[in-house]
């Protein structure tokens, strides 16, 4: 089991981006008041056939030519484990909408700790991608359009270690606005 719910936010983002996706779009909703997090990772890929879609909660189903798919189904018996549960919405052509409900307070909810370096690691991955990342925690809100960066050069010379030190900056003192570190 994955230890931290940003890396399930990594897997279904980098889920997204080998579907083809030009467009990924995270939300996560921490609301402590009604005992609730919620977490919505939307995109434009190529969307889910209904076979692929039955299965995609299958641990011994995989689309990328290997024996198992575990992200999914790890994801999904964590949210369960936790009080709540994972949905899977998607349209051929069109693109995909995962949506995973937690109880916030539950013993066994995973925590969510390292979203800095998870939007970094795919805003610097994935160059070519535009990711909007939109944080709400007890009402505070933090946004981060990564989609700014698409524009620049895709070579090594474009994204030095000064921008990634900036963008990762940035994500960490939003992130910390909001109360999450």
């Amino acid at each position: 089991m994955m230890e931290d719910l940003s890396l399930h936010v990594l897997d279904i983002a980098e889920n997204a981006v080998a579907a083809g996706a030009t467009r990924v779009a995270i939300l996560i909703n921490e609301n402590e008041r009604r005992d609730a997090l919620t977490i919505l990772v939307r995109d434009n890929g190529r969307g889910m056939s209904r076979r692929t879609l039955r299965r995609a909660l299958d641990p011994f189903f995989s689309t990328k030519g290997k024996a198992t798919g575990l992200g999914l189904p790890l994801l999904a018996q964590a949210a369960e484990q936790s009080g709540g549960r994972l949905s899977i919405r998607t349209t051929p052509g069109q693109g995909t909408k995962v949506t995973v409900r937690f109880r916030f307070h539950h013993i066994d909810r995973p925590p969510l700790t390292r979203m800095a370096a998870t939007l970094a690691a795919l805003i610097f991955g994935h160059a070519d991608v535009g990711f909007f990342y939109r944080h709400r925690r007890n009402g505070l809100v933090f946004r981060y359009d990564g989609s700014r960066l698409r524009n620049l050069p895709s070579t090594t010379a474009g994204i030095g270690p000064e921008l990634i030190r900036t963008v990762t900056g940035e994500l960490r003192v939003g992130l910390k606005r909001i109360g999450r570190t």
